[in-house]
């Protein structure tokens, strides 16, 4: 009885202790997703001037001199390309994991700065940036110094931040996949089962040539369009449904959240948003107080 207790009490205290590799492994993700962007763009893509020099930003609000404070723009708008390879290089550290603390509250501004000033954001641009501003808590009270490192857990008062950090990265991606399903019932082509037709052929998002062939013939199949399109709104709901869920099925729901977002990818072409996601689902649904052993996953491989 004595050595159930024990054991209990130690089972309480290990989930108690949110500082892992897990948590490390997402802000990789996260940092990545964003770096990956930079990379692959140009400054004339990223940051699209209008004929007057001015930045063409959907979110950009002339009233609120946001701009003034942001990262990309701190040497002027005709010295953004020093900017940028210094925020790729603040990312590749922010992805090592070392200066934790320091690259928390850089990784956000770099976030929220490309939000507010990019001409190319999608929703993971808004996905990085909250996380990111989220994660700081977090970051700010981290004991490692590096965020891939496994310590021996503690149970000291500094806990309760992350701890509270990590529920409400939690609640916010419980709150975006319960936007995601049920606003979508209020779309008339989302409740009568044609939504996915549409999409795969939309203008801009739509689906490569290469496989339009191929899906469109199925597509001419109503039932098929019907079973996409609900198994869509009935994975997004079990993902919101993931917040109330055990350990067990959490780690399911992250496989398949994983899978039908990498079919995304397949589909609309929208990676960035792959990796801002599938950081905030692992965040969300993988139990954050278990380290993961990169080491025996790859030997099983």
């Amino acid at each position: 009885m004595i050595e159930k207790i024990n054991s209990q009490i130690k089972t309480s205290c290990l989930e108690l202790f949110p500082y892992t590799n897990t948590v490390g492994f997402a802000r990789s993700i996260l940092a990545l997703g964003t770096l990956l962007t930079l990379i692959a763009n140009p400054i004339s893509l990223l940051f699209h001037k209008e004929i007057d020099g001015t930045i063409l930003n959907p979110l950009l609000n002339p009233v609120i001199p946001i701009n003034e404070y942001n990262f990309f723009t701190l040497l002027g708008l005709d010295n953004i390309i020093y900017m940028k390879l210094l925020a790729i290089l603040i990312l590749c550290i922010t992805i090592s994991g070392y200066l934790i603390k320091i690259t928390s509250l850089l990784h956000w501004w770099i976030c929220i700065s490309f939000l507010y000033f990019s001409s190319i954001i999608d929703g993971g641009d808004q996905i990085a940036a909250i996380l990111s501003f989220l994660l700081i808590p977090f970051c700010l009270t981290d004991p490692r110094k590096n965020h891939w490192k496994h310590i021996k857990p503690n149970d000291s008062a500094k806990n309760i931040v992350g701890l509270f950090s990590i529920w409400i990265i939690r609640i916010q991606v419980a709150i975006i996949y319960y936007h995601a399903s049920l606003g979508k019932l209020s779309v008339p082509e989302w409740v009568n089962g044609t939504a996915i037709y549409y999409w795969f052929n939309h203008s801009v998002f739509g689906m490569p040539i290469s496989i339009s062939v191929f899906m469109n013939k199925l597509l001419s199949s109503p039932v098929i369009i019907s079973l996409l399109t609900y198994t869509v709104l009935a994975l997004e709901i079990l993902l919101f449904l993931g917040l109330l869920a055990s350990v067990k099925y959490r780690k399911t729901i992250l496989c398949f959240g994983i899978l039908f977002h990498f079919f995304i990818i397949v589909y609309h072409g929208i990676f960035s948003f792959f990796f801002s996601i599938c950081a905030a689902l692992i965040l969300f649904l993988y139990p954050t107080y278990q380290s993961i052993n990169f080491k025996l996953w790859f030997l099983k491989k």
